[in-house]
């Protein structure tokens, strides 16, 4: 891990391993190798033993090597462009001083003197109308909040139920996916679906379930306190008027998903628990539905929720009874609106994917294909941005502003039955453009705006082309079973291996235009 002064990271077992914690700033190569090797071993101790509770994780959070790299995380996202209630953006730092600013932070820490500040609420519209609040911590804190995630998630990771894939690392909106298409195709056959979404639930988790879940497997008082700071750091209205916060990890936060996931682990476990009690001999499952009994399984995206039911309607809907009554367990409740129990021949829609059995030939299949929510959405976009207030814009920023997210949404239904959405798609993207043409020229006539904007019937300018989502390559998505690399079990799972391997898609530049155009 480099060389420098060296400190321990005990276990409550009472073994100690060292760890590199010397207080010089390494650059940034070395500083990753460094975080990289203790979230190895810390992911290597958290795995061998499901109880183990880790009792000195204080230095590492405040280790040179985990701020700096910290810092790099959190300035390469777009957020660092964003203010929180201090004013300080990116630029501001990078003027105040990196390094500078780390060695205050690392101060403020070990001293025990670093206080969080209340995080700026920043309300932004749903769909029905809603408002979703987001709330914006300060620079400083996010620089912490990333040093805090960068210690627990590595440790908690390990002990995650394998069929929850909301915000986890190698893990994607598309396994759970590609699980649900699994387990209600073919021979397993689980043609019931118990659909649910938790209401409001990063605003309404109960401090004492995030802070009892995160005690379950760290020891350590000071990161503790530290976790405990952030949930109760309050927010600034917009009004201007300060609120403490009693419930809830502000939407926004760095560590905010992390810590919802911790909390939702303990309604994991209860359906791990069930699986494995179903599974617990081979062929338990196939006799049990023989005794008229049902099977299930859930997947989980953050907090959107299906159920996978083999047995009847009823079997089912005892099915969303005990769903509700665990989630309510958890202080939470689920949204009525947005919960039902369907068949896979009537349809559901999950994570923007219409999933439904269709016949062909003397079969059936399970299809997924582009929800009609999911495509009105992109269209309102495309058209919020090729609107008459764009038209002093000239077209090579119009293109700049509208393909990342034609490119985006595309690569994000690549592998739904999309061929003839994206074709549509294109084609009213096409029509767009052309309509704010006509009306930023409206003294040119049409052969004067093809001759100027067009080449080869494809709208260009300074040498960017219109992107058209039909040009999107549509492919079937491998399933990757529940076991998934990750940068810290390589010692167990081999990336390069046919089931675990990654795809071209984790490319961290495909993946963060992916991001920057579905936000």
């Amino acid at each position: 891990m480099g060389k420098g002064g060296s400190e321990c990271v005990a276990r409550c077992d009472g073994r100690r391993s060292p760890v590199n914690t010397g207080a010089s700033f390494p650059d940034l190569k070395e500083a990753e190798g460094r975080v990289l090797h203790f979230q190895r071993k810390l992911h290597e101790w958290a795995s061998e033993d499901a109880e183990r509770r880790f009792c000195d994780l204080w230095n590492l959070v405040c280790d040179p090597a985990t701020l700096v790299v910290a810092w790099s995380r959190v300035s390469r996202n777009r957020g660092s462009r964003t203010a929180g209630i201090d004013g300080a953006t990116r630029r501001h730092v990078e003027q105040y001083g990196v390094e500078r600013l780390l060695r205050e932070l690392r101060g403020e820490l070990k001293s025990g003197a670093f206080r969080p500040l209340p995080v700026r609420e920043r309300t932004i519209p749903k769909r029905g109308g809603k408002l979703r609040r987001l709330g914006i911590p300060t620079l400083r804190d996010r620089v912490v909040q990333m040093a805090l995630k960068l210690v627990l998630e590595p440790l908690f990771e390990s002990g995650f139920y394998p069929s929850s894939y909301g915000y986890r690392p190698g893990r994607r909106a598309q396994d759970a996916v590609a699980e649900i298409h699994r387990f209600t195709s073919g021979s397993l056959g689980y043609e019931w679906v118990v659909e649910a979404d938790v209401e409001a639930c990063f605003d309404r988790l109960s401090h004492s379930q995030i802070l009892g879940e995160v005690g379950r497997r760290v020891g350590d008082r000071r990161v503790l306190r530290l976790v405990r700071a952030f949930l109760k750091a309050g927010v600034m209205r917009e009004t201007g008027g300060l609120e403490r916060t009693v419930t809830g990890t502000p939407q926004g936060g760095i560590a905010s998903p992390l810590l919802a996931n911790i909390a939702l682990s303990a309604l994991d476990r209860r359906y791990e628990a069930d699986w494995h009690e179903m599974s617990s001999y081979r062929g338990r499952r196939h006799y049990l539905r023989s005794r008229g009994h049902a099977t299930w399984r859930l997947v989980r995206f953050a907090d959107d929720v299906v159920v996978v039911v083999k047995g009847n309607r009823e079997q089912a809907e005892a099915q969303l009874r005990e769903l509700s009554e665990r989630v309510e367990a958890l202080g939470l409740r689920l949204k009525p609106d947005k919960t039902r129990v369907t068949h896979i021949d009537e349809g559901f829609v999950f994570l923007g994917m219409r999933f439904v059995r269709l016949p062909k030939g003397a079969k059936r299949y399970v299809y997924t294909f582009v929800s009609n929510e999911a495509l009105a959405s992109i269209k309102h976009k495309v058209k919020a941005l090729t609107g008459r207030s764009t038209t002093n814009l000239e077209l090579s920023e119009l293109l700049r502003a509208l393909n990342p997210v034609l490119r985006g949404w595309a690569g994000y239904f690549r592998y739904a039955a999309a061929k003839r959405t994206f074709c549509y798609l294109g084609n009213y993207a096409w029509w767009r453009v052309v309509r704010w043409l006509r009306r930023k020229h409206p003294r040119l006539s049409w052969k004067q705006i093809r001759r100027r904007y067009f080449g080869k019937d494809r709208i260009r300018a300074d040498g960017i082309t219109l992107y058209n989502p039909a040009a999107m390559r549509v492919e079937r998505y491998r399933y990757r079973g529940a076991k998934i690399a990750t940068p810290w079990n390589e010692a167990t799972l081999d990336p390069k291996g046919a089931r675990y391997r990654s795809t071209r898609h984790d490319d961290p530049a495909f993946l963060a235009d992916l991001q920057e155009a579905l936000t």
